[in-house]
């Protein structure tokens, strides 16, 4: 969702944080969008961010076949 100076955030995030690291910060996401997907009067945005952390987690747990 963030670029500056042409490096997004998940760019960077992967490049300072280990995996277990990373897998707590998409899991915290995950779980912070899906809680409040009903109290913040954006659901479908919530559900969409939930989608996108959702979909960068399972990847990062594809890589573990």
């Amino acid at each position: 969702y963030y670029d500056a100076g042409g490096i997004s955030l998940q760019d960077i995030l992967h490049a300072k944080l280990t995996k277990q690291q990373m897998i707590g910060f998409l899991l915290g996401n995950c779980i912070k969008y899906a809680c409040r997907i009903n109290h913040k009067g954006c659901a479908a945005s919530d559900a969409r961010k939930l989608a996108v952390y959702s979909a960068a987690l399972a990847d990062l747990f594809e890589g573990e076949k």
